[in-house]
């Protein structure tokens, strides 16, 4: 019966080229905008050749079984051990080289963040080695500051002012001058300035 249909199947596939060339010429000459579908019967066929194929190996798998627990030490249970252990193997290798990769990801994060560690604690050392060296330095700059304000003589105090009669007034550290007008106030003023010899800036 399997021969029958096998034999049956063969000579559908062997004439489904031809029906799906007649399909495909007659669909392209009706019109360009109708596509080829795929014949009815080459699908069925398609389909029967796949059934049959699982079926057949169904039943493979079924008399190796059989012959497995009918024949323990058999060709077929040893290489069905032999597979097994393969298959074992490659699983052990897998996790073998899984469990290496998270090692070694944790080891290098762990060195990294030790030199972290390392570089942090390296650098607050340089820090509190240079503390002695700033302090130093700005002992040094407020002598240099203190030195030159000591030096220096402060410019003069000098106020403007209008009285009620119109005049102006300059008053130059406590002394007071009387002008007309505020163009010869501030010209004074401005004098006075120019002529302080002072080498502080405020």
């Amino acid at each position: 019966m399997k021969q029958t249909s096998l034999a049956c199947l063969i000579l559908g596939l062997a004439i489904a080229p031809v029906t799906w060339a007649q399909t495909t010429e007659e669909t392209a000459a009706s019109g360009p905008s109708v596509k080829p579908t795929e014949n009815a019967q080459a699908k069925a066929l398609r389909e029967q050749l796949a059934r049959e194929t699982a079926a057949r190996k169904a039943e493979n798998d079924a008399a190796i079984a059989a012959d497995i627990a009918k024949n323990p030490d058999g060709a077929n249970a040893q290489a069905a051990r032999k597979a097994a252990e393969d298959a074992k193997a490659r699983e052990l290798e897998k996790q073998t080289s899984e469990e290496k990769a998270k090692a070694d990801a944790e080891e290098n994060a762990k060195a990294a963040a030790t030199k972290d560690e390392q570089d942090r604690k390296a650098a607050a050392a340089a820090w509190a080695a240079g503390a002695a060296d700033r302090e130093r330095a700005a002992a040094a700059k407020k002598a240099a500051v203190d030195k030159w304000r000591a030096s220096g003589k402060p410019g003069p105090s000098i106020m403007m002012g209008q009285r009620a009669d119109g005049t102006f007034t300059v008053m130059i550290d406590g002394k007071i001058s009387t002008f007309a007008t505020a163009a010869e106030a501030k010209a004074f003023a401005d004098k006075a300035r120019d002529n302080a010899d002072s080498t502080l800036s405020y």
